[in-house]
């Protein structure tokens, strides 16, 4: 008996079979981009999306097994289809102007209105339908989702587009909800359910993170998954950093270039300007830099970390080492390589040579 089921074990094969969002993207017909970064959103190719009624496309970025990204476009004047799902996701507001329309069943409906650069998260589960109130040009939203991670847990489509749980300790229909006022609730952590203007939002100095340097995180809508706004200023750089996968590093504004590179293989360089989009590799170094004549700003959606609803997910048993390279510890072809850079963009560079520790 024994014998028999070796041999049965040697001669068949198990093949894994694929991941089943990775299964189910490609059931929705429509494309599926699985890129490193992406210079322009603006610019990416949509499909007809029978799900959501209008344009869109999947883009998977690094380690895209917690969190991935989907761009929809919708035409003037029109609008999705309503739906909800057990996933949680961010709403930005690539281009346009419109309103998204938000209900829960035994709650007041809510309108969130928006323009570009918005950010917003309808509440978990509960139904949304996008409206373009444009009627001459389209409106196009970028949805940042831990969809992956949903999905692959449960492998059950119904289950995840068609459950009727309501989550009334995250959302009531509060008509104050979405009105986008902030409540500040110490350090750099702030509660609001919608930035009307990523870019306006004021940011507090985080020196610890690089000369020049501003943040502000953000807890939206009761998600687990996190958010974050950072900005640094002309002729600066930030700090060498690494951390978990799934962080879409969407650039808000400014001109510049990041590195990326696994601890001990060369560096790949990432050029950037707005509407760029890209996502560091789990425990990958990333260093971005400055190189215009304007603040550079960006926007962080990632899987997890949100200052109220704290979830670790995502590192590797690889993971280990220090999280920041400070200045004096970096290369010094680091800085090198900036300054003339700025030299070639005619701009000065502010922050000095540092003192460097170990080096020849």
């Amino acid at each position: 008996m024994n014998d028999t089921l070796n041999t049965v074990a040697v001669e068949k094969k198990f093949v894994r079979p694929k991941p089943f969002f990775e299964l189910w993207q490609k059931g929705e017909g429509i494309p599926v981009y699985d890129l490193f970064y992406v210079e322009d959103m603006m610019k990416v190719e949509l499909g007809h999306w029978d799900r959501f009624g209008c344009n869109g496309a999947f883009v998977n970025l690094a380690d895209p097994f917690l969190t991935s990204a989907v761009i929809i476009e919708i035409a003037p004047g029109g609008k999705t289809k309503p739906v909800r799902h057990m996933f949680e996701t961010w709403c930005f507001i690539v281009e346009g102007e419109g309103e998204t329309i938000i209900e829960q069943d035994g709650s007041p409906t809510n309108t969130v209105s928006w323009g570009k650069r918005a950010l917003f998260g309808p509440p978990l589960n509960t139904t949304y339908q996008h409206v373009n109130l444009d009627r001459k040009r389209p409106a196009r939203i970028l949805m940042v989702t831990n969809a992956p991670l949903t999905m692959n847990l449960y492998h059950n489509e119904r289950y995840v587009f068609e459950n009727k749980f309501i989550f009334d300790d995250r959302y009531k229909g509060e008509n104050s909800f979405f009105n986008g006022e902030t409540e500040y609730l110490g350090g750099r952590v702030t509660r609001i359910n919608l930035i009307p203007d990523t870019l306006q939002f004021r940011l507090i100095n985080w020196k610890d993170r690089g000369f020049g340097a501003k943040s502000f995180h953000m807890s939206m809508s009761g998600h687990t998954m996190a958010c974050h706004l950072s900005e640094f200023e002309v002729g600066t750089y930030k700090k060498c950093h690494r951390h978990g996968p799934g962080a879409h590093v969407i650039i808000l504004a400014g001109q510049g270039y990041s590195l990326l590179w696994k601890e001990g293989d060369p560096p790949t360089r990432v050029d950037w300007k707005e509407n760029s989009l890209f996502a560091p590799p789990e425990w990958w170094f990333h260093q971005h830099f400055n190189t215009g004549p304007e603040p550079a700003r960006y926007l962080a959606l990632r899987r997890g970390g949100s200052p109220e609803h704290p979830i670790r997910l995502g590192m590797s048993a690889e993971g280990g080492g220090p999280d920041q390279i400070e200045y004096e510890q970096e290369d010094p072809g680091i800085y090198d390589t900036y300054a003339a850079q700025l030299k070639k963009n005619g701009v000065e560079i502010r922050q000095p040579r540092p003192t460097y520790v170990g080096k020849d």
